[in-house]
C-alpha cells in the first residue's frame, strides 16, 4: 500500500507515542521537582505537602545527575525515548548459550540443558570475501551439506584444559579427553572428570576422534594451499 503525498507530508511531523506521556513521565516529575525547590528557595516552611517527589531540597547538588547538571539525558531514573525514532531495539546481553558445549562441543548436561546448544559464529571479512570468489570452496554439494552425521556428536576441544586435542583418548564412559590432561586428572582423582564415574585408569585411544582431526588438518592445509596461490 502506497501512501499518497499529501499522507507522507502529515506524517513527517508525526512523533512515537507508546511510551508514558510526556507530561507525567520521570523526566516531567524531575523538571517539576526542580521548579517548585527553585520557587521554595529561602522561603519559610508553609506546612503545605506537596507529593512524595516535591519534598524540599536545603542542599542543592550541583554538577551532578541530581542537580543543575541534569538534562534529559544525563540524570538517574528513566531516559525519555526520542520522539522521532518509531522503532524499537532490542540489545541481547544474554544471548542463553552453553558456554561448554560452545567451546568444547560437549555438556554434561545433555539433552536437558536449559541453554541452547549452538556452535555456530561469526565468519570473517576475508572467508566471505572467499566464498564469492571461489564458490567451490563452500558447499555446492547440494543436499549433503544440510545432513548432520554422526560424527559431528563427537567433542572438538579438550573438556579440561579447553584447547584442540593432543594424543585424544577416551573413557569407559564415551568421554574424549587429551591423553596429558586425563593423566594429570587421574592422579588427582581416579573418577572420570566429566561424570564423576568410574575408569579404573582405563584410557583407549579415540581413533574415531583422531581420524576427524586428520582429515580437518588436511582440509586445512588445503585452504592454506589455495590462499597462497
Amino acid at each position: 500500500m502506497t501512501l499518497s503525498v499529501q499522507q507522507q507530508r502529515e506524517n513527517a511531523t508525526s512523533t512515537y507515542e507508546m511510551d508514558t506521556e510526556v507530561d507525567r513521565d520521570a523526566q516531567a516529575i524531575f523538571e517539576k521537582a526542580q521548579k517548585i525547590n527553585e520557587e521554595l528557595l529561602g522561603q519559610a516552611d508553609d506546612k503545605v505537602y506537596r507529593g512524595i517527589n516535591n519534598y524540599a531540597q536545603y542542599y542543592k547538588k550541583r554538577d551532578t545527575a541530581a542537580g543543575n547538571a541534569s538534562s534529559g539525558l544525563v540524570r538517574k531514573g528513566p531516559i525519555r525515548a526520542p520522539a522521532n525514532l518509531r522503532a524499537t531495539v532490542r540489545w541481547d546481553y544474554q544471548p542463553d548459550i552453553c558456554k561448554d558445549y560452545k567451546e568444547t562441543g560437549f555438556c554434561g548436561f545433555g539433552d536437558s540443558c536449559k541453554f541452547l546448544h549452538d556452535r555456530s559464529d561469526y565468519k570473517h571479512g576475508w572467508q566471505l570475501e572467499r566464498e564469492e570468489t571461489h564458490p567451490s570452496h563452500e558447499g555446492g554439494k547440494g543436499d549433503s551439506d544440510y545432513e548432520i552425521h554422526s560424527d559431528e556428536e563427537l567433542p572438538f576441544k579438550c573438556f579440561i584444559c579447553r584447547n584442540s586435542f593432543k594424543d585424544p583418548v577416551v573413557t569407559r564412559c564415551k568421554h574424549y579427553f587429551c591423553e596429558k590432561c586425563a593423566l594429570a586428572n587421574y592422579k588427582k582423582s581416579t573418577r572420570c572428570f566429566i561424570c564423576n564415574a568410574q575408569t579404573s585408569g582405563v584410557f583407549n585411544p579415540a581413533h574415531e576422534l583422531q581420524a576427524k582431526i586428520s582429515a580437518r588438518g588436511d582440509d586445512d592445509d588445503d585452504d592454506d594451499d589455495d590462499d597462497d596461490d
